[in-house]
């Protein structure tokens, strides 16, 4: 069963893969920041997930030398002992080993900490950590840059995470989140946090364009990280038929959003509804049931690619690191 079950998921893995492969020649961005080529820089990657869960016994002591930052969390050998032992995080081990390439995964995710370095002068990590962790939503990828100047700077992925929207394992988390537990979204991930010690978002202000604005921000810096290989859809997370509707009615909604003076709302509950992950976005509209879920984040990344396209003269830092929304809005000439 288990057998069939890895079959199956790899044919649906390459046909989202594919799928997003073909968007990209329809639906490519612009590329607004161009890096240079960039090289792979020097770091270790290190597999924690087969450490802890491959071979025949664990060496604690080789452990905590080659994971410190694992043992530096817990230090406690029987958690760890535990953890091997559990079957569902075996299982998740299992089907990584299986479906991913761990190589290719590496290479992606050196580039894009190159970018990050090239364009935003974030330092490059010195590691590369691959875990297995149970199915974290919140920070499935997490970039350490280190408490004080001098300290190590290192990455972890937890490989569990991206699986795919059929994987068994994820049968309790709603459909859809899980929807975005797919592989093609690691990289994305990835990038999101590389950008977050940079807090782009302005907790000052509370509106529902400060949200979009932060939004925005995110997705533009992602696509430059991501070297602009990865079709905008898929950097907001959106299926084909869910971004083919946004486009199509882009400027239907962006009329809705102002006419009922949603963007200067500070309602948590209008934020709710139009900018955390859901089914769908509730506009008050006779289409709500059609428009994909976090439609400000949609039109949020359209309003500050607008700015950035009439602005060339500033770099993706000078950008992302503005924190007025409304001078995205007054600039941006945003006309959908």
């Amino acid at each position: 069963m288990k057998g069939t079950y890895q079959i199956y998921l790899f044919a649906l893995t390459f046909v989202v893969a594919l799928g997003f492969f073909i968007q990209r020649s329809f639906n490519g961005s612009g590329s607004l920041f161009p890096t240079e080529s960039i090289e792979n820089h020097s770091w270790e990657v290190r597999n924690f997930d087969a450490a802890l869960f491959g071979g025949d016994s664990l060496n604690m002591t080789e452990l905590k030398t080659y994971f410190n930052p694992f043992f530096q969390s817990n230090p406690i050998p029987n958690f760890w002992k535990q953890e091997r032992a559990n079957p569902t995080l075996r299982d998740h081990f299992t089907n990584v080993q299986n479906l991913m390439d761990k190589e290719a995964i590496a290479r992606d995710l050196n580039a894009i900490s190159g970018r990050a370095n090239n364009l935003l002068n974030l330092p490059k990590p010195e590691a590369l950590y691959f875990f297995i962790s149970g199915i974290d939503l919140e920070t499935p990828c997490l970039y350490y840059p280190g408490s004080a100047e001098g300290d190590p700077v290192y990455v972890f992925v937890g490989l569990d995470n991206f699986l795919g929207a059929g994987y068994p394992g994820y049968e309790g988390i709603p459909a859809y989140q899980r929807d975005l537990l797919r592989q093609s979204q690691l990289p994305i991930s990835y990038a999101h946090a590389v950008l977050a010690p940079l807090s782009l978002e302005n907790f000052n202000d509370p509106t529902l364009l400060a949200q979009m604005v932060y939004h925005g921000k995110v997705a533009l810096a992602t696509e430059a990280l991501t070297g602009y290989h990865i079709a905008s859809g898929e950097i907001l997370g959106y299926r084909i038929e869910e971004w083919e509707f946004l486009e199509a009615n882009e400027s239907n909604i962006w009329e809705v959003m102002v006419r009922e003076k949603l963007l200067f709302s500070t309602d948590m509950m209008v934020r709710q509804r139009l900018s955390e992950p859901a089914p769908f976005s509730k506009l008050g509209t006779a289409m709500d049931a059609e428009i994909p879920g976090r439609v400000a984040k949609y039109i949020g990344y359209k309003l500050v690619k607008s700015y950035a396209e009439n602005h060339r003269e500033l770099s993706l830092k000078e950008i992302i690191t503005i924190r007025d929304a409304q001078k995205f809005l007054r600039d941006a000439q945003y006309k959908p």
